[in-house]
């Protein structure tokens, strides 16, 4: 899972940094602790210091905005840090992944004893993606949301969690033929789509890793998609003959007279069909209401159903 600082193309980094710092903030105070920005201290420059508002536990939080990978060597200035300023902890929360010897060394200081190995904290993408989470801060990718609005999973591709001055933002690709072609965007805190074009511009304007891609998604599925719930429909239902002579309802075919030129100039006409002398498939029994209309049909389906007609014709009278 992928997060990222996305900013306008003239942003400087220290607004980059002041963007995951203040989401970090956010984590931070839902687990109890107090933040202090920015903290300048001799020779040593600190992004968050935190005190915990129960126990009084001061932690150092460096923060980094970046889209490459983090190297070994911030971890070992991390832990000079912790050190030298004799915090209780250090953490690291990054949007880039960790690079091989970064990972070596966070293998490498998980083995220590748990005294020593809790004293480091390191977030990737991942693990600070999970923590916003479980703080309730954002919400998971919005996955059957997205799904529903485009009509297939097929249609899904990359999700990127997006951090920007206007919010934070769950985005995703949008595939057409297997290549994006243009991008969704919900709110990260309620998993609501983004239909607001002046936003959804403003998203686009930034330097995240879908800015060649058009953000009018929502605009264009509201132009092609059908809205099904308006059209209205007619209950359609097959005819039902009464149950002796008398009954109003349509007549039973062993009750109904007449109508044999017409009943055999409709069969003739389905043989004319089967054996492809005509090309026509549509005809019309037109009538006012009460003159037999569905009686005939009724009994059209029963000399469909006759031995002779057996497995040739098929009518089913609606």
């Amino acid at each position: 899972m992928k997060i990222e600082v996305a900013v306008d193309a003239t942003a400087t980094t220290k607004e980059k940094g002041d963007l995951l710092e203040n989401l970090s903030s956010k984590l931070l105070s839902a687990q109890s602790y107090s933040v202090i920005k920015e903290i300048r201290l001799t020779a040593v420059e600190l992004d968050l210091l935190c005190k915990n508002q129960i126990n009084g536990k001061e932690i150092y939080v460096e923060c980094k905005a970046y889209r490459g990978n983090i190297d070994a060597n911030i971890l070992k200035n991390l832990l000079g840090t912790l050190h030298l300023k004799e915090y209780s902890e250090a953490w690291l929360i990054s949007t880039g992944e960790f690079g091989k010897e970064a990972r070596g060394f966070i293998e490498e200081w998980k083995k220590k004893p748990i005294a020593q190995a809790s004293k480091l904290s390191f977030f990737g993408p991942d693990q600070l993606i999970e923590a916003l989470i479980s703080s309730g801060i954002i919400k998971r990718t919005p996955e059957d949301k997205a799904v529903d609005f485009l009509g297939s999973v097929n249609l899904l591709g990359q999700w990127i969690l997006l951090v920007t001055k206007f919010g934070n933002f769950w985005a995703a690709s949008v595939l057409s033929g297997g290549i994006p072609s243009g991008v969704i965007c919900y709110y990260a805190s309620n998993n609501e789509l983004v239909e607001d074009d002046a936003l959804l511009a403003k998203i686009a304007d930034t330097d995240s890793s879908f800015n060649n891609l058009p953000f009018d998604v929502p605009a264009k599925f509201k132009h092609y998609k059908v809205d099904v719930t308006t059209t209205p429909f007619t209950d359609v239902v097959e005819v039902q003959t009464g149950q002796s002579w008398s009954d109003y309802r349509p007549a039973r075919p062993e009750d109904f007279v007449g109508r044999v030129k017409d009943i055999n100039n409709i069969f003739d006409f389905f043989k004319n069909i089967k054996e492809g002398i005509t090309n026509t498939r549509v005809f019309a029994i037109t009538g006012n209401s009460g003159m037999g209309k569905s009686s005939l049909i009724a009994k059209l389906r029963e000399k469909a159903n006759n031995l002779h007609n057996k497995n040739k014709y098929f009518v089913f009278p609606v």
